[in-house]
């Protein structure tokens, strides 16, 4: 169970990561743009504007990320249960994205959103989500797996 969750939240944060900075590029933004906005909560809405690597907006905000990441594979494996069945890990990781933005953005308090939207439109927000729900699920899936067979 351990090992599903850490894989899930690993591969998770390195793909929404890389949505996050391939998508700052492609709105002509500097690429750490789309991991700074998520210190937010610490460096308030002038996180979003940093467009350099430091401590305070970059580091924090791939801290955050990947804490919220974990958060999201303990309830991805919780939902998933010991040894789910194909339709049910269908089912539980097509949720897990919408579930994980209604969460994000309907339910946290403002100050401790991603911080996304100080940057992306809702799609390109979208595309974020669905860049992490393939990142956990891979590494869910990759978890399973025998070590021979990697």
């Amino acid at each position: 169970m351990r090992t599903r969750i850490a894989s899930s939240a690993l591969f998770g944060t390195l793909t929404c990561t890389v949505a996050l900075l391939a998508l700052a590029r492609w709105r002509g933004l500097r690429a750490v743009q789309g991991i700074n906005c998520t210190a937010h909560w610490l460096a308030g809405s002038e996180a979003a504007e940093r467009d350099t690597v430091d401590l305070r907006h970059s580091v924090t905000g791939l801290a955050t990320n990947y804490a919220a990441l974990l958060f999201w594979a303990v309830l991805y494996e919780l939902a998933l249960g010991k040894n789910p069945g194909k339709p049910r890990a269908v089912l539980v990781t097509l949720a897990l994205g919408p579930v994980a933005a209604l969460v994000d953005y309907k339910v946290t308090p403002r100050r401790f959103t991603p911080g996304w939207e100080l940057v992306f439109s809702r799609k390109e927000m979208g595309l974020v989500y669905a860049a992490m729900v393939a990142g956990m699920a891979f590494g869910a899936r990759r978890a399973e797996r025998p070590a021979e067979s990697r």
